[in-house]
């Protein structure tokens, strides 16, 4: 298991978006073959810090499994749209 993190911020001026409600579209993708476990998300003025545990020893392969994960519920899901990973 290997702990990997990264940094979403949206591209235009946006009202704060509760971490809860972004932990909440990602956590549903987890699994799934996807080796994501245990997402935690904390938001700022300047984005959300997403934080998660992945099954693997792989730290590369860790980041690009949540990279994708995010990238992927970034574009399903309507709300995020206008964020992207930074």
């Amino acid at each position: 298991m290997v702990a990997t993190h990264l940094r979403i911020a949206p591209l235009t001026a946006t009202p704060l978006v509760d971490p809860a409600a972004i932990r909440e579209v990602l956590s549903a993708r987890c699994g799934a073959g996807n080796g994501v476990e245990h997402i935690r998300v904390r938001a700022g003025p300047h984005g959300a810090d997403i934080m998660a545990f992945v099954d693997t020893e792989d730290v590369d392969e860790a980041g690009h499994a949540l990279r994708r994960l995010v990238q992927e519920a970034i574009a399903d899901t309507v709300w995020l749209r206008s964020w992207r990973i930074v």
